[in-house]
């Protein structure tokens, strides 16, 4: 009660202080949404990494390995699965934007494929990750908090306290105040994950302690399923409604977790951070060097140890072990998990804020709606959602959790727009737009939420949770491509706007890449898919004995999955290297990109159609509520 309340003064302080020179410089509302497209690619990469990394795989990721051995060593390879979507969209992304002056990936999702089906998917996701997302591990936080001090501070007031840090600096100082402060807090991320790695290992014996306590582990014939992955797939019902034989650990069930995580960067979160970036210099070194070098490495050697310290020791787990080590110690890691945590949610409220009132609210309602003004309301929904998700945390943590565990699986879906925006050309209008709302239909059939709908109307269906082992991100993408690629097949004759023809000319005349790099296409495909069939598809059934003797020995002394994870750790790390520089995926471009001059247009009168719009959705959500309580009385259990 001395050390801990201390030290998250001191970075309550800190915080506010970035807040008051990110508010100066803003002169309080001018560049409050993108920081005037100024941020230094540094930062940007420093606070890429740290958002996509955030606190949850430092909590998350431990418990998994503790729970669940080796089972799903897809967790061992994310900082590569995090740093491939960087590689494929944010250089594109970047100029795009440039080149439209656009500063938000609602914004060029409109501006491309005129849909505000699309935008609406964009503030869902954000909305999800900001609230939800991020609020778990706020909520995980705040009972760590409560724990660490006996009791003494509550859960709903620690949530508050957090929140309150939380809330003041991103409303105080904007995007400038989440990007500068979140290098900061990425650095501290990333120096936590190292404490607490060491103190396992200590904690543990060390490294030939942690190995044979594993060895003891694998030769008992009940522990053993922990340290092999259970096939390639096993077509049970799902979660709560079949047990898989052994566990749920398959080869696509690992394949799943590696396609959700690369949903992070394809969100509305990391587009707001690139398009704040005054440059696109560091993001070939940002998503090669920091991301999947430096945490991709931090996750494959010091959260798996922590994990499996965890695994061999159920006391050397992260709450335990705040509670076992000195106080001004654990105030430290504490404040660190904190700062991994924030980063994320203070992101996830901007952008999600920004979005519900510049694009959604200010287009459709209010036309007239000034920057300062606009910047006003904005602040204000920050807030709502703050103290929404705050609520959550306390009152309904279940429902916290089920929506949260839908933000990556849904920002996935929005890989195939962002593909037909920056590389498939072919991927018409229609397509891109029908094959997002089929992914979302997958997405939500396979998880807890919509499942949870359709038996408030009655309507069960005959499977759990993924069924065959397959994470609702495979079937929401499975979904997303195959109608994507039927409706293109119809559509290639269908008319552009003058904006998409822009970026289309932009992307596959301007953009065009080298003799070089286009000598090398075919062997970039066979890499990256060799990589992704051994490191994380079928190929993973591998790992169970190709680093073990005829007599059962591990080879490299540790268990099997983990020597060939780390392998490919390795290997991807050499993947992300050669699509972001020798295949020109993320390197700089020495061409300036002046902004696009539209055709001159008439602006309209908009203020009947938006108080016709205002009418419509208070009737629609009035009869929607009616029906939803004449459906649930009639038909509901």
């Amino acid at each position: 009660m001395i050390w801990l309340p201390l030290y998250l003064l001191f970075y309550a302080m800190v915080a506010l202080y970035w807040a008051r020179l990110s508010a100066r410089a803003n002169r309080d509302h001018e560049t409050f949404f993108s920081a005037g497209h100024h941020l230094a690619p540094w930062v940007s990469a420093l606070v890429l990494a740290g958002a996509s990394v955030s606190g949850w795989l430092v909590l998350g990721g431990t418990e998994v390995f503790a729970s669940q051995g080796f089972g799903l060593p897809g967790y061992i390879l994310s900082g590569i699965a995090l740093a491939m979507p960087g590689v494929f969209f944010f250089k594109r992304f970047w100029l795009i934007a440039q080149r439209l002056r656009l500063s938000s990936q609602a914004e060029v999702l409109r501006c491309y494929y005129q849909s505000e089906f699309l935008v609406v998917v964009s503030a869902t996701v954000a909305v999800l990750f900001a609230v939800a997302f991020a609020g778990m591990q706020l909520g995980a936080l705040s009972r760590l908090l409560s724990f660490l001090t006996d009791g003494q501070i509550s859960v709903p007031v620690a949530a508050m306290v957090l929140s309150s840090i939380l809330f003041g600096y991103v409303v105080i100082g904007g995007m400038r105040a989440v990007g500068y402060l979140g290098a900061i807090q990425t650095v501290l991320l990333g120096a936590v994950t190292l404490g607490f790695a060491a103190f396992a290992l200590v904690g543990v014996g060390g490294f030939a302690a942690l190995n044979a306590g594993l060895r003891d582990l694998a030769t008992d014939p009940e522990t053993a399923v922990l340290f092999q992955v259970a096939g390639v797939i096993q077509f049970t019902a799902g979660l709560g409604r079949e047990a898989a034989a052994g566990h749920e650990g398959t080869a696509l069930a690992s394949l799943g977790v590696i396609l959700a995580l690369m949903g992070f960067q394809a969100s509305p979160l990391a587009a707001k951070i690139v398009l704040s970036t005054r440059s696109l210099r560091g993001f070939a070194a940002g998503q090669t060097w920091v991301m999947a070098g430096a945490f991709g490495g931090g996750i494959a050697l010091c959260v798996t140890a922590m994990g499996a310290a965890a695994l061999v020791d159920p006391s050397l787990g992260i709450a335990a072990m705040l509670g076992d080590l000195s106080p001004w110690f654990a105030a430290w890691l504490f404040v660190g998990l904190l700062a991994g945590v924030q980063l994320v949610a203070g992101l996830g409220l901007l952008t999600a804020a920004e979005t519900l009132v510049r694009h959604i609210y200010k287009p459709w309602f209010h036309s007239s709606l000034g920057r300062k003004e606009t910047v006003t309301v904005t602040r204000v929904v920050i807030g709502l959602l703050a103290l929404i998700s705050v609520l959550m945390q306390v009152l309904t943590p279940v429902t916290l959790s089920v929506l949260g565990a839908l933000a990556l699986p849904l920002a996935l879906q929005l890989w195939t727009p962002l593909l037909g925006l920056t590389w498939a050309r072919w991927i018409t209008r229609p397509a891109a737009i029908t094959g997002v709302g089929f992914g979302i239909v997958g997405v939500l059939l396979t998880e807890p939420f919509g499942q949870a709908v359709l038996s408030f109307f009655g309507l069960d269906l005959p499977w759990g949770r993924w069924p065959w082992t397959l994470h609702s991100a495979i079937w929401g993408i499975v979904a997303n491509i195959t109608v994507m690629l039927l409706i293109s097949a119809f559509t290639q004759r269908l008319a552009y706007s003058d904006e998409a023809m822009e970026v289309r000319h932009l992307m596959h005349v301007t953009l065009r890449s080298s003799p070089r790099a286009r000598a090398l296409k075919t062997t970039a495909w066979s890499v990256v898919l060799a990589w992704l069939f051994l490191a994380a598809g079928p190929g993973l059934i591998f790992g169970n004995s190709a680093f073990v003797t005829a007599e059962g020995a591990w080879i490299m002394g540790i268990p099997s999955l983990w020597a060939w994870c780390l392998l490919f750790w390795a290997a991807g790390l050499g993947m992300v290297w050669f699509l972001s520089y020798k295949m020109e995926m993320a390197s700089p471009l020495a061409i300036s990109i002046p902004a696009y001059e539209p055709p001159p247009r008439l602006r309209r009168d908009q203020r009947a159609a938006e108080l016709a719009r205002i009418r419509v959705l208070l009737v629609t959500l009035g009869v929607g509520f009616s029906l939803a309580v004449l459906l649930a009385l009639s038909f509901g259990s």
